[in-house]
């Protein structure tokens, strides 16, 4: 599939044409169906039918997987209130409905600039691995850094899906790694600060360390990939 048939998009797909689109294999929206993550298609007579809705929740399961969700808590976030602005993400992770949201939309053109000369598949492979998706006629791209990295790594050799795991396991390890962290902080605030009736900052905390963070997180990662390598003499 070429940029400009994903680009023409329709408003109503067969399940081939969606398992094209989103990067989920039939059969897996099938199972998707069958656990209550997906609903159900519409009919044609013997066709089954889907619509945007379809395919913006197979984005929303895929993102939702790569942040490290299970299929079982993905459907109570569907089947759970939705936040403020009715985004799922601002019910996963509240964090994301604030202007802290690092992800960026691009043009046609910003898309071309930014893959360059590489091979028309490579469009595909990031859609697949949730590097980016339509947007309307653009393209958001949720993570520019994750993207950017992808793309070094396409370069020297490594495919689109094992960058998707390392992905993962980033996302994975260091959301868990910011939960123990803040958590840290609170029980800190709580004991320095004068006991549980002082309120605790969070933003202040947030705004202090997110500068700080992206410097030394990036940083220490690096370092601690070159050790981790040198370690198993690669």
């Amino acid at each position: 599939m070429d940029r400009s048939s994903v680009a023409a998009g329709v408003e109503r797909y067969s399940r081939p044409q969606l398992a094209e689109l989103s990067g989920v294999p039939a059969r897996t929206i099938r199972y998707y169906h069958s656990l209550g993550v997906l609903p159900k298609p519409g009919r044609a007579g013997k066709e089954a039918v889907y619509t945007g809705e379809h395919l913006e929740r197979l984005r929303a399961i895929t993102a939702m997987q790569v942040r490290g969700l299970r299929l079982d808590a993905i459907r109570e976030v569907f089947d759970g209130e939705s936040g403020p602005d009715g985004d799922w993400r601002a019910v996963f992770d509240p964090r994301l409905g604030d202007s802290a949201d690092p992800g960026v939309t691009v043009d046609e053109q910003g898309l071309s600039e930014l893959l360059g000369d590489r091979d028309d598949g490579l469009l595909d492979e990031l859609i697949a691995n949730g590097y980016l998706y339509r947007h309307g006629k653009s393209w958001r791209i949720p993570e520019p850094a994750m993207l950017t990295g992808a793309l070094i790594l396409y370069d020297l050799g490594t495919d689109i899906a094992l960058s998707g795991t390392l992905r993962t396991l980033i996302r994975t390890r260091i959301a868990a790694l910011a939960d123990e962290m803040v958590q840290a902080f609170v029980d800190a605030a709580a004991t320095s600060y004068g006991g549980d009736e002082v309120p605790i900052d969070l933003d202040r905390f947030r705004d202090r360390f997110r500068a700080a963070a992206r410097e030394v997180g990036g940083a220490t990662l690096a370092a601690e990939i070159e050790r981790a390598a040198r370690e198993l003499d690669l």
